[in-house]
């Protein structure tokens, strides 16, 4: 096409389905009936360049002159897979569970990253002939393979930022409380989580000066390591909303334990989805809309911790052989054992990792058979940058990472929780923002911290954070390591040989014995075995 010219409109008729979640338009968020008609008019004539610029949540399927695509927006809030049929035709759905009936059979490598990020990341899923949908991607579904379809570099322009960091506080508070009205726009009975970090404290900053009524809900745990209700408390004081403290007992986790290991898509061992199902099945009784953070940490970015920069600066430099005989003599220094893990690692990537799974060795104990991790989107995206690209690298990490916790704990509840940083016109502003702007040394979320404090005072909010967290050991510990027995140690799923019964079970009992170095590994089997057993039909 030249310069000045027009797509011409595709005269094929379109039928767009909304699969999952919502689309916001004019102002508001659409109902279903009327999000499918946005969706057949931003692609007709566009294509996936018009899906691109629909806001909200929502995965979609959309068909055409014999073709469908299945499209996943940028959040990827909301799941997305595709499945090729015995008879050649693709089959989409929002849950696996959907298309588990036309492929059972469960993909090894999709086992081996589970197991070493407690998580699977797109475009693999834990069954093999399924393809999951990535973020803000369009799987063209013909007959046969599955493509990938990109949209003109063109529809990916964004304006230039503003002309100094003021202009873009100014620009950003603008934009945000748009944000927040839209999605507040048929409210009633609005509110907002708030954890006590600056994503969560300037979400509720903006609509507190939009709504009144809104009410704020943290969710306590027991122990200060992870208790955020006091900065929480304080917050909603000098905002002037209700304020909600959430605390939920073991019998609460245990079953909201049980109901993930039968309504999860598949196998995800982030432990604080318990509580967030609590937590979204305490504000379905009570609210009609949430507001949550999520997005902020994505569209920012974030420079990871100095020991990590010098593992992948520095450490990945040394040879493998010299770095495990430095570690070893260095445990014995006092002075020296606390910098092991600039070089303690298997692979560099590892260091950026939210969870210590398996390692590479142990995996092919498991499962008896060579493993291979470098096909992964995580490893992937590792690979993609230079050694000193710190900053840039654990961005992308951030966006590559899954968030299913919140995916199913909003399939599991029903809960109608909105993202107003996921919003198109938030996300792409800040995307393009100067790094400087974003991330300082020392001052990580720049334009989030200058923007929190025209509404709250510093004094209240700016101190350490730490992300949603769960006390795990308790939980695995409790009732005698209930749990651990009856999941890992006797588990029905242990005799379909998934995973080698005598290497599962040497874990488990290293981890009861005392050795929470194990934590995670024995938690990821945890979640495995209860979901294999929820789940006898796969083989």
């Amino acid at each position: 096409m030249r310069d000045g010219e027009t797509a011409t409109p595709n005269p094929t008729p379109v039928d767009a389905e909304l699969l999952c979640g919502e689309v916001v338009a004019d102002g508001r968020p659409c109902p279903r009936r009327e999000a499918s008609a946005v969706l057949r008019e931003a692609w007709r004539g566009q294509g996936v360049a018009g899906l691109l610029r629909v806001d909200g949540p929502f995965a979609a399927l959309v068909r055409q002159g014999g073709t469908q695509w299945a499209y996943r927006d940028a959040s990827a809030l909301c799941g997305l897979f595709a499945c090729l049929a015995p008879d050649g035709r693709w089959h989409a759905a929002s849950g696996l569970d959907a298309l588990a009936g036309l492929a059972s059979t469960i993909d090894r490598q999709a086992l081996h990253e589970y197991l070493r990020l407690l998580d699977i990341a797109a475009p693999r899923a834990w069954l093999r002939d399924v393809r999951a949908v990535g973020a803000g991607q369009a799987l063209r579904l013909p007959q046969g393979e599955a493509a990938v379809e990109e949209p003109p570099a063109t529809s990916r322009t964004t304006p230039a930022p503003p002309r100094d960091f003021q202009a873009a506080v100014d620009e950003l508070a603008r934009r945000l409380a748009t944000s927040v009205a839209e999605r507040l726009s048929d409210a009633e009975r609005p509110a907002a989580f708030l954890s006590g970090g600056i994503d969560s404290a300037l979400l509720c900053a903006v609509a507190a000066r939009q709504r009144a009524d809104i009410a704020t809900l943290t969710v306590g745990f027991d122990g200060a390591p992870f208790d955020e209700t006091p900065v929480a408390a304080r917050i909603a004081a000098h905002l002037g909303l209700r304020h909600e403290v959430l605390r939920f007992g073991r019998e609460d986790f245990l079953a909201a334990f049980d109901r993930l290991a039968r309504g999860m898509d598949q196998p995800m061992a982030d432990p604080a989805t318990m509580a967030t199902v609590l937590a979204f099945d305490h504000c379905k009784d009570h609210f009609d809309v949430v507001l949550d953070g999520t997005g902020a940490d994505e569209a920012v970015g974030a420079m990871p911790p100095r020991h990590v920069r010098l593992a992948v600066g520095v450490g990945s430099l040394v040879p493998a052989g010299l770095r495990r005989w430095l570690v070893r003599g260095m445990r014995h220094v006092p002075a020296l054992a606390g910098y092991t893990p600039v070089l303690d690692f298997e692979h560099p990537a590892e260091t950026l990792m939210r969870w210590r799974g398996f390692t590479r060795a142990e995996i092919g104990e498991l499962c008896g058979g060579p493993v291979s991790l470098e096909d992964t989107t995580f490893y992937r995206t590792f690979a993609r940058f230079p050694r000193r690209a710190h900053f840039e690298r654990y961005s992308a990490l951030l966006n590559a990472m899954p968030c299913d916790r919140l995916t199913q704990a909003m399939k599991l509840t029903g809960l109608r929780v909105r993202y107003p940083y996921c919003a198109r016109d938030v996300d792409g502003f800040l995307r393009q923002l100067p790094t400087p702007w974003l991330c300082l040394p020392g001052e990580p979320k720049r334009i989030l911290r200058a923007l929190l404090a025209r509404y709250v005072p510093r004094e209240i909010w700016d101190g350490p954070k730490h992300g949603f967290d769960f006390p795990l050991h308790d939980f695995l510990a409790g009732d005698g390591h209930a749990l651990v027995h009856r999941h890992v140690l006797n588990g029905r799923w242990l005799a379909r040989g998934l995973l080698r019964p005598d290497v599962v079970r040497r874990h488990a009992r290293q981890y009861m014995a005392g050795d929470r170095h194990s934590m995670f590994r024995v938690w990821a089997l945890v979640v495995l075995g209860a979901w294999l057993d929820a789940h006898e039909d796969l083989t």
